[in-house]
């Protein structure tokens, strides 16, 4: 999956390098995923001078998440999607410390606290914590045999786990469990998808361009149960079979559960941070505690929970000139998804039900593709099965095409 997108940064004021009396700023970031990292790469562009710590409960340097994928199916190694080696941070003068988890934090006196009881201060704070796998509560579902997928080692250890069984069923039919699914058909694996909606990838498509899709997978081996309500994940010390309301029982030796992520905002909570269905910031990337900043999956912006990679990305580069004492105010993240899922191009941006909208159709065998226009402006698309639409849709909502290119293809 890639996904692209388009925003402006206003800078608006450089204060200087930030300092408190004649020491430099002591920058904290929990979490080395890329708002982490971001973050403390823009820290260090606009101060030199700073010490810029990064604590992760990872044992892994951060890495190109998106390719997890890549590296379930045996197609790449880890040294391959590591985006920067220790030597990197060396010369930035970027302190990493891996397989660390924090458990306090004490706002008022600017420490946070480690597992093993070390004490770390701060300045200026930021919660990149990333998210964890959300698992519905389904009997079973904390048996041997049930797996999800977030990082290296849940990749790691399905790997293991499935060297010997053969039928494996996904619970969920978004962006990750196709992909997961696909990577197992990889492994000569049989996989059915099991997905509650009636269609697959409900949040980026319609009805008719996820049939399509849905036959075009069939075709390369996935099974599907749609809409699908799992009841119990069942076996006698392993898992035997998933057990549906319908009363269907699917027999399988494995379970991976992508039954989408929740950002990780216990530490905000500890400390009375305002949190709604995320840690609450401002246009600042600012929590509602003083020198406490937040970015990527447990931010909420303006009501939203962007859960994705670019959005986490341009949040930490945000909260990173803010910290730096760049005035910077984020505006949201416009993006678009373009999937590349066992090689069948997909492509989602925008609404395509947007009210008062012109709607342009075109299907075929293999193909599917819908755009809505509003004066005279796409505002939504839904690609299936066309690489030169995909490629030209990207540039039309990139603001790099007119839509005139893209109708071309109605």
């Amino acid at each position: 999956m890639v996904i692209k997108q388009k925003y402006n940064v206003c800078h608006i004021k450089k204060e200087g390098f930030p300092q408190i009396g004649n020491e430099t700023m002591k920058y904290l970031i929990i979490g080395n995923g890329v708002a982490g990292t971001e973050a403390a790469l823009t820290i260090r562009k606009n101060d030199p001078e700073g010490e810029i710590t990064i604590i992760s409960e990872s044992g892994h340097l951060f890495y190109y998440r998106p390719k997890l994928i890549d590296y379930l199916a045996g197609e790449i190694t880890q040294d391959k999607f590591t985006i920067y080696k220790s030597e990197f941070y060396e010369k930035k003068n970027i302190q990493n410390i891996l397989s660390t988890k924090i458990v306090k934090l004490v706002s008022q006196e600017k420490m946070v606290i480690s597992e093993d009881g070390t004490k770390y201060a701060y300045d200026r704070l930021l919660l990149s914590t990333g998210a964890q796998c959300f698992i519905p509560p389904i009997p079973g579902a904390n048996q041997p045999g049930v797996f999800s997928l977030r990082g290296i080692k849940d990749a790691d250890d399905i790997r293991a786990f499935c060297r010997d069984i053969t039928d494996v069923v996904v619970i969920g039919g978004g962006l990750l469990g196709l992909e997961t699914a696909y990577s197992l058909i990889k492994l000569g694996k049989k996989v059915t998808v099991i997905e509650v909606y009636g269609r697959l990838l409900p949040k980026q498509l319609d009805d008719e361009g996820a049939v399509i899709l849905r036959k075009m997978l069939e075709e390369k081996g996935l099974s599907f149960i749609l809409p699908g309500m799992v009841q119990a994940i069942e076996g006698a010390g392993k898992v035997e079979n998933v057990t549906l309301k319908s009363g269907v029982q699917v027999k399988t030796d494995m379970v991976i559960i992508c039954a989408g992520i929740r950002g990780r905002d216990e530490l905000a909570k500890d400390i009375g941070a305002t949190i709604r269905r995320g840690i609450v910031v401002n246009d600042y990337m600012q929590t509602s505690i003083d020198s406490i900043y937040c970015a990527g999956d447990p931010a909420e912006h303006n009501g939203i929970l962007y859960g994705l990679w670019p959005p986490a990305k341009e949040q930490g580069m945000i909260a990173g000139l803010n910290m730096a004492g760049v005035t910077t105010p984020y505006r949201g993240t416009v993006y678009s998804s373009v999937l590349k899922i066992t090689g069948i191009d997909v492509y989602s941006a925008g609404d395509t039900d947007a009210p008062n909208a012109e709607i342009l159709l075109s299907k075929g065998k293999g193909v599917y593709r819908k755009l809505a226009l509003k004066n005279h402006k796409a505002v939504g698309a839904i690609i299936v099965g066309d690489s030169k639409a995909v490629s030209t849709a990207s540039k039309v909502f990139e603001g790099g095409a007119s839509p005139e290119n893209l109708k071309i293809f109605f």
